[in-house]
C-alpha cells in the first residue's frame, strides 16, 4: 500500500488514493463543492487541501460540522494525521493546534483558543456568534472547510458565514463537502451561489478511479414489527393529524392526501 507523502501529515498514515488526490489538487484551485458517497473519504481530502493551504499559506484552517458529533469525530482525524503548529507569536505554542468550538466554552475562552490555535473545528452557530459580537475576525483563515454543505440554504449560519468569510479572509479559499446536494438543481444551485462555489468535483463508486476501492456488500434485510406502544403512539399522531386536516378541508385549504404529506 502506498501512502501520502506531505510535510505536514503523519507519514506511513494516510493511503494514497489517486481520486483524492486529484479532488484535492483541483480544490485547491478554486472553491470547491466535493460531492462523495459516504466511505470514500471526504475527511480525506478535506486533510490533504488543509495540510497544502497550512503549508503555503500560513494561518488557520476552519472546519464547520452541523453538529458536535461530526466536529468530534473530524476532531478525532485531523489530531491522528495532520501535523500542525500554532501560528507563530501565538499564546500558548506549547499546547496543542487543534480546538474544538461547540458552544459550550464560555466566550473569552474561545477567544483565547482561536488565537492560539491554527485549526479550529466547531459548529457553524457558535462561530456566526463569535462574529456577530466581535470576538474574532476570520482575515487570517485560509481554508473554510464546510462538511453536510448541502445544509448551505435560507436562514442556515453556513450562508452568513461564507459570505463573511469572502469578504474579510485575506486569503480565501472554501471547500464544501456532501455526500448528497439534493435532488432538485435549483437547490444545488443555491448551495453554490451561497458558498461561492466556483467548481464541483463529484465521484460515484463506478468511476473508473474509484472502483479499487470500493469493496462488494452482501445486503440483508430484516423486517421487524413494531413494538405494541409505538403503534398506539403513531394511530394517536396520525388520528390527530387527520382530525386537524379535515378541519382545514372543511375551510377550503388544499389538504396533502397520505401519500404525499412528509414528516415535516
Amino acid at each position: 500500500m502506498a501512502f501520502i507523502s506531505h510535510p505536514l501529515i503523519k507519514p506511513d498514515a494516510i493511503e494514497k488514493r489517486e481520486y483524492q488526490l486529484s479532488i484535492a489538487m483541483k480544490a485547491l484551485d478554486a472553491n470547491t463543492m466535493v460531492i462523495l458517497p459516504t466511505g470514500l473519504g471526504k475527511t480525506a481530502v478535506s486533510l490533504l487541501v488543509a495540510a497544502s493551504r497550512l503549508y503555503n499559506e500560513g494561518g488557520r484552517v476552519l472546519m464547520l460540522a452541523p453538529t458536535k458529533p461530526l466536529v468530534e469525530q473530524h476532531l478525532r482525524y485531523f489530531e491522528k494525521y495532520l501535523l500542525a503548529k500554532n501560528p507563530e507569536g501565538s499564546e500558548g505554542s506549547d499546547a496543542s493546534p487543534f480546538v474544538m468550538f461547540t458552544g459550550e466554552a464560555p466566550p473569552d475562552e474561545r477567544s483565547a483558543d482561536w488565537n492560539r490555535a491554527s485549526v479550529i473545528l466547531a459548529t457553524p452557530q457558535v462561530i456566526k456568534n463569535d462574529l456577530i459580537a466581535g470576538r474574532y475576525t476570520l482575515s487570517d483563515v485560509s481554508l473554510l472547510i464546510v462538511d453536510e454543505c448541502h445544509r448551505a440554504v435560507g436562514n442556515y449560519a453556513y450562508v452568513f458565514l461564507a459570505q463573511r468569510y469572502m469578504a474579510t479572509a485575506d486569503k480565501p479559499l472554501i471547500l464544501a463537502m456532501t455526500a448528497s446536494p439534493g435532488g432538485a438543481q435549483e437547490k444545488v444551485q443555491e448551495v453554490c451561489a451561497n458558498l461561492a462555489i466556483a467548481h464541483v468535483e463529484t465521484r460515484t463508486e463506478n468511476d473508473p478511479d474509484v472502483r479499487p476501492y470500493v469493496f462488494e456488500r452482501e445486503l440483508e434485510y430484516i423486517s421487524i414489527d413494531l413494538p405494541s406502544d409505538l403503534k398506539a403512539a403513531i394511530q394517536t399522531i396520525n388520528a390527530l393529524i387527520e382530525d386537524r386536516l379535515g378541519l382545514l378541508a372543511s375551510l377550503h385549504f388544499a389538504v396533502p392526501t397520505r401519500e404525499k404529506r412528509s414528516r415535516r
